[in-house]
């Protein structure tokens, strides 16, 4: 397998007791380089490694394409795209991976990853293969026409909303449920936020479960029911209603959340997200579904968040899909233009749900 991923580690804020994944990965000749820890330390869930059964965890530095000659037809598709930075290439010690590392980190930086990496904390891995998830599939030595960018949590971030919604309910009574529509719904667009209705979900696949258990009347389930705010089940606001609610606001911090949030799913719709072709699909039918990016609850060590602690658990009992994969043919700067597109489109979604995850701490501080 070839691949240049960066990833985000040691989070002081974690899940107990993630079940690490069972599966093995063949072992592969690599170019490495030490990683470069795009994102810092924040709050969030670390997800645990990969095991190899030696018990020797699978490295996530930096993986680059084999053979210098295909490494450096990349570069130079790169530059003709407007990723690669000629200016790198000195820099780079004319080494054509080295230069694709710089060129990958400094694209990152100049799409907001400063802001992005306080609350999400993403691996970002361009490879020429998925064999990371679908184990047993050849890596592809030196071939470039068939590439994919992935992004895929390291940890999930998190965020207590309660506070936020009250404030909105103040202004208005149906801006809280317009704002987690606007919020929420442009963010699953592009990662998985676990939230109310994951919780929801889970505890209706226990009910399920328990129906024919004989002693199920005893078998005690999580009330998700009384963490939900009753403002959250009111009907969001139309666009044209938001439009005109907006005009009626005083309070500032309820204007600038919800323009936002409204901001937010305007960029977020602006651009479909890439569809997986049924190739890649068949590829990863043996994964999970992705492991969330977000977790959003509604109060510190509310339900929502218990039902999270005890579904995490089991995340990676297989290995789950990444949170999105961009498909690009590397021998094409056009195709590989297009690719970085959704990148830059995911990027700049994420750097406003941000700045609202900032307001939201905010709130929850003042709230205290």
């Amino acid at each position: 397998m070839s691949r240049l991923a960066t990833r985000i580690k040691d989070h002081p804020r974690r899940s107990p007791g993630f079940a690490p994944r069972t599966r093995t990965n063949p072992t592969v000749s690599t170019t490495r380089l030490d990683p470069a820890a795009l994102m810092p330390k924040g709050a969030g869930w670390t997800i645990p490694r990969l095991i190899h059964p030696d018990g020797h965890p699978v490295p996530t530095e930096f993986r680059l394409v084999e053979g210098e000659r295909a490494a450096a037809k990349l570069a130079l598709n790169f530059i003709e795209a407007g990723i690669g930075y000629a200016d790198e290439w000195a820099a780079s010690g004319g080494s054509a991976t080295s230069f694709i590392q710089r060129s990958l980190n400094r694209w990152l930086d100049d799409h907001g990853r400063a802001k992005i990496q306080e609350h999400f904390f993403l691996d970002v891995v361009l490879s020429t293969s998925l064999d990371r998830y679908c184990y047993g599939q050849p890596a592809a030595s030196g071939d470039i026409s068939r590439m994919f960018v992935t992004i895929e949590p390291e940890s999930a971030g998190y965020v207590v909303l309660g506070p936020t919604l009250r404030l909105l309910e103040a202004a208005h009574p149906r801006l809280p449920a317009t704002f987690l529509n606007l919020f929420l719904g442009g963010l699953n667009r592009w990662i998985r936020v676990y939230d109310y209705r994951d919780a929801l979900d889970r505890l209706e696949r226990l009910r399920e479960w328990y129906e024919d258990d004989p002693e199920s009347d005893q078998i005690e389930l999580p009330n998700i029911e009384a963490s939900i705010p009753e403002c959250v089940r009111r009907k969001p606001l139309s666009p044209r209603g938001l439009a005109h609610v907006i005009k009626t606001l005083k309070d500032d911090r309820a204007l600038h959340l919800v323009e936002q949030a409204a901001e937010l799913a305007r960029i977020s719709n602006s651009v479909e997200p890439p569809s997986i072709d049924n190739e890649t699909r068949e590829l990863l039918s043996d994964c999970g579904d992705p492991v969330p990016a977000l977790v959003a609850v509604f109060e510190e060590h509310d339900t929502i968040e218990g039902s999270f602690d005890e579904e995490s658990q089991g995340m990676l009992e297989v290995t789950p899909e990444p949170n999105l994969i961009l498909s690009l043919n590397g021998s094409h700067p056009r195709s590989i233009s297009a690719a970085f597109a959704h990148l830059g489109s995911l990027c700049r979604t994420l750097l406003l749900a941000a700045s609202l995850l900032d307001k939201a701490s905010r709130t929850s501080r003042l709230a205290t």
